[in-house]
This record gives structure tokens, C-alpha cells and sequence, in this order.
């Protein structure tokens, strides 16, 4: 039986970049590593970690793909849970 993942509710900017920090960090990657393997600038990276929440959100998908993190929309109320 395969484990089920750890779920966590991303409801901010800032809680979304800090776990993308979390994620790049536990990979042993410097902010310039994935910026470079993501196709984004060091800048970009580092406003998507501090939350600043006018950062692109398909490059952010994109980062969050790259660090191990997938992101679902779930309606609230659902009786569907991952």
C-alpha cells in the first residue's frame, strides 16, 4: 500500500513560498540552482518565497512541480480527500 501524502491547506502567498523554501531547501538547493533549472530569474524565486503574491502563477506551478509539490483545488465541503 502506498503512503498517502502529507496534506496541508496553502491559504496565502506567504504559506505557498514558504513551502516551496522548505521543499528547495530539503533538496540542497540554492535559490540560483532552481531558478536555473525553473527557467526564471533569481529575483523571481526570491519574491515567490517571501509570499509577494503578484508573482506569476503558472511559473509558480511550474517551481512548486519542480521542488515535489503538487497542487490541487479541492471544493470546500468535498467528501473527496486525497
Amino acid at each position: 500500500m502506498s503512503a498517502v501524502p502529507r496534506q496541508h491547506k496553502v491559504d496565502s502567498p506567504e504559506e505557498l513560498g514558504r513551502r516551496i523554501r522548505a521543499a528547495r531547501k530539503a533538496q540542497g538547493l540554492t535559490q540560483v540552482d532552481l531558478a536555473e533549472i525553473a527557467g526564471v530569474g533569481p529575483r523571481f524565486l526570491s519574491e515567490l518565497e517571501r509570499g509577494k503574491d503578484t508573482v506569476r502563477l503558472g511559473l509558480t506551478i511550474r517551481i512548486a512541480r519542480l521542488v515535489g509539490i503538487d497542487l490541487f483545488a479541492i471544493p470546500r465541503g468535498s467528501e473527496t480527500r486525497l
